[in-house]
C-alpha cells in the first residue's frame, strides 16, 4: 500500500531505474489479502518484462506453507530477479520487564512456562514467525498475543500488556531511542547498522538464530530471459549508487543486489524453514 515499506523501497529503487532506462515506472499498489491480490494480477500479467513484482520476502517463502488455496504458485507463477534490499528485526521488551538481554529472558521464560506472553501483528506474518522460531530454537514456552498490525502491538508492549514483541527494525527504532522499548537483540547474523550497540540473538545463545525481512524483484514465469539479465545487471548498478543506499538505509534496509540464482537458492531454503515452523507451530490455514 502507499507509504508501505514495499511502496517506499520501491520509490527509491524505481526513480533510478526510470533514469537509466529512459522510461518512466508506474507502482501499482494493490492492497488486500495481506498483499495476495497485488501477487495474483503479477501472476496473471503477461509475461512481456512490463509488469514485475517487488514484493516481501514472505510473498515466496511463507505463504505457500500458510494458504493451501493460492490462486498461483509462489514458485511456478515468477521468475526471480535479485533480493533487492532486507530489514532485520529486533526482539524488544517493555523497560519494565527484569531482563537485559537475551540470555536473561530466555532464563525468565523458562522460569514461568505458558505464563509469559508475547505480541505479534497478525497470526502467520513475519513478526509472529520470527517469535516462533525464536520460540523453538531456545526451547521456551511462551503465548501468542495476535494483533491486527505491529504498532498496535507495540503499544500494548509499551503499556505492560505483553512481555516482548519482534518489531521490524525501522519501525521499532524510534520507540527504542525514545526508551520507550528496550531492544535485546537482532534478529540477523550481523548486527544492524541502525543500533550496532545491540548484539545479535545468535550472541545472545541461540546459536544460529537468523532471520530477515526481505524485498524481491521477480516476473511472471515465461518472460523473456533477457529481461531478467538485464535488470538484475540494473538493479546491481542502481543499489550500488550512494544515494541510493542512503535513501534506503534511512528507511532502515540495507542494499542486498543478488543474483536470480541466489535469489531462487534462497527462496528454497527459506521455505523449508518455514514449512517447519509453521507445522510445528500449527498456524497453517485453508484460506
Amino acid at each position: 500500500m502507499p507509504g508501505g515499506s514495499i511502496d517506499l523501497v520501491g520509490r527509491v529503487v524505481s526513480q533510478k531505474l526510470s533514469e537509466l532506462w529512459g522510461q518512466q515506472i508506474v507502482l501499482d499498489n494493490r492492497g488486500g489479502g495481506g498483499g495476495r491480490l497485488g501477487v495474483q494480477a503479477a501472476a496473471l500479467a503477461a509475461p512481456d518484462g512490463y509488469t514485475q513484482l517487488l514484493t516481501l520476502s514472505t510473498t515466496l517463502t511463507v505463504d505457500r506453507s500458510m494458504f493451501k488455496n493460492l490462486p498461483y504458485d509462489p514458485e511456478k507463477s515468477f521468475a526471480p530477479i535479485s533480493i533487492v534490499a532486507s530489514t532485520s528485526q529486533l526482539l524488544v521488551t517493555n523497560p519494565a520487564l527484569p531482563v537485559r538481554n537475551v540470555r536473561e529472558l530466555i532464563a525468565l521464560c523458562k522460569a514461568r512456562p505458558g505464563q509469559v506472553n508475547y505480541g505479534s501483528s497478525g497470526a502467520g506474518g513475519s513478526l509472529h514467525l520470527a517469535m516462533e522460531l525464536f520460540k523453538s530454537m531456545s526451547g521456551i514456552d511462551i503465548v501468542h498475543v495476535p494483533y491486527k498490525g505491529g504498532p498496535p502491538a507495540a503499544a500494548d508492549l509499551i503499556a505492560g500488556q505483553i512481555a516482548m514483541l519482534f518489531f521490524n527494525t525501522p519501525a521499532a527504532l524510534p520507540y527504542v531511542k525514545a526508551n520507550r522499548l528496550r531492544a535485546i537483540g537482532v534478529s540477523t547474523a550481523r548486527r544492524s547498522e541502525l543500533l550496532p550497540e545491540v548484539p545479535t540473538i545468535a550472541e545472545g545463545g541461540v546459536r544460529g538464530f537468523d532471520t530477515d525481512v526481505w524485498f524481491g524483484l521477480a516476473v511472471p514465469a515465461g518472460s523473456p530471459a533477457e529481461v531478467v539479465t538485464r535488470t538484475q545487471r540494473d538493479i546491481t548498478a542502481v543499489l550500488k549508487l550512494p544515494e541510493v543506499r542512503a535513501k534506503l538505509r534511512d528507511l532502515g534496509a540495507e542494499t542486498v543486489g543478488s543474483t536470480a540464482e541466489a535469489f531462487a537458492a534462497r527462496v528454497k531454503l527459506e521455505s523449508a524453514m518455514w514449512e517447519k515452523v509453521i507445522r510445528v507451530a500449527k498456524i497453517g490455514t485453508d484460506h
